[in-house]
């Protein structure tokens, strides 16, 4: 008959605490960013923001202040979704920047995507629903 001892190191255990802590405190960031970012969408469902027409370097486009916002709402999610697998350094950078521009998306959508004609950086706008211009 053999008997077997455990040894337990407490620093060990002290580890596997803020490890735990860390993951938890993780879930609880990424649940609050998934939770902010539905929040977006269907606040993104109310919003009526006319298209306009704007001159790039390229040539004339038209910019939907709507769809501009909704891609960067799906832009925040993969950033999310990519977080969640990197290494602990990694991730904490890439939460920054989704909470960055959760926060930065949240007070576009308050101020209304009508108000987003300065948001088309290096380009004319030639005309607008709401600010009619000849081309």
């Amino acid at each position: 008959m053999t008997a077997k001892i455990l040894i337990e190191n407490q620093s060990e255990q002290q580890s596997d605490a803020r490890f735990e802590a860390v993951q938890r405190n993780e879930r609880l960031r990424a649940a609050e960013a998934d939770d902010r970012l539905q929040n977006l969408n269907e606040r993104l469902d109310n919003v009526n923001a006319a298209s306009y027409l704007v001159r790039l370097k390229s040539g004339v486009h038209r910019f939907d202040p709507v769809l501009d916002l909704r891609i960067k709402v799906e832009a925040v999610r993969w950033m999310l979704r990519i977080a969640k697998h990197l290494n602990d350094h990694a991730r904490e950078t890439v939460f920054f920047t989704v909470m960055n521009s959760l926060d930065q998306l949240e007070k576009a959508v308050e101020s209304g995507a009508s108000s987003h004609e300065a948001g088309v950086r290096g380009a004319e706008v030639l005309h607008s629903d709401l600010h009619p211009t000849h081309l």
